[in-house]
């Protein structure tokens, strides 16, 4: 009996010292760059595409009426009205301009994380066929117009290399397709009560980046549109009214959206 109980406290210490050994053996992960992380951490919260958010997007709630277009605006030409040979780019928000809004013969080249950082390397389905990188929907088709907003994703970045970066592709889209017009879009705000959450994802950041993409539209010929006075409170944020996710509209006022941008934004 004392040796079968030898035997046990002897094999009990061997598994004890075999663990201790695999957990000084295994390597230990490098931490992710502050940066990195912050970037990661926010662009879920800004860019989850999920069921939820989409359900919020077709919320039945009681919400005013959809934001006035104005009668000032300058009606598109008749082929302007189906968005023949047009092309729009983007992220979550051109996501939910082609889902809940009606860009009829457009194409869209967009997906919920998409930025100026990664679009030349991102694969699309376009219109329900093989995804293809925007270099392979290009070489496909010579579009007349091209609508472009992004930036929401990059704010993580250093301003000065989003700037940049951002420039680089419209001016690489400008040489691949010369004859289209390039509209860029300014990005949509975001609520008060969001944009006091963060250091990144605030209207004086979205503010300073539109205004920076303004400065690239004039510099290389391209329009700028800015659609906030459509969806603003009267402190210049998202209206609390119009999203339930901070940084989304409602999914019945794309279709308001879209009639903005075909009556000439």
């Amino acid at each position: 009996m004392r040796r079968y109980w030898y035997s046990v406290l002897l094999t009990g210490s061997m598994i004890v010292m075999a663990a201790a050994k695999m957990s000084m053996d295994i390597p230990k992960k490098e931490p992710i760059p502050q940066e990195t992380a912050a970037v990661q951490a926010d662009n879920r919260i800004v860019e989850a595409q999920s069921e939820e958010m989409m359900e919020a997007m077709n919320a039945e709630e009681s919400t005013p009426s959809s934001p006035e277009t104005g009668e000032t605006a300058v009606m598109g030409s008749d082929i302007d009205k189906d968005f023949s040979n047009v092309l729009f780019i983007g992220d979550s928000r051109t996501v939910g301009l082609s889902e809940y809004g009606d860009l009829g013969r457009a194409d869209v080249f967009a997906n919920s994380g998409m930025s100026v950082f990664d679009l030349f390397e991102a694969q699309v389905s376009v219109n329900g066929d093989e995804k293809k990188t925007l270099e392979e929907v290009f070489s496909s088709e010579n579009y007349r117009t091209i609508y472009f907003m992004l930036g929401i994703n990059e704010l993580g970045y250093d301003d000065k290399a989003i700037v940049t970066q951002y420039r680089s592709v419209v001016e690489r889209i400008r040489a691949v397709q010369p004859a289209a017009a390039l509209v860029l879009e300014a990005n949509l705000h975001v609520t008060g009560e969001k944009a006091a959450k963060s250091n990144i994802f605030n209207n004086q950041r979205i503010d300073a980046l539109n205004k920076s993409i303004k400065k690239i539209a004039e510099d290389t010929g391209c329009r700028y549109i800015d659609v906030n006075s459509l969806f603003d409170d009267e402190n210049g944020n998202l209206s609390a009214a119009y999203s339930t996710d901070g940084a989304h509209i409602l999914g019945k006022y794309y279709s308001v959206w879209v009639e903005w941008i075909r009556n000439g934004g």
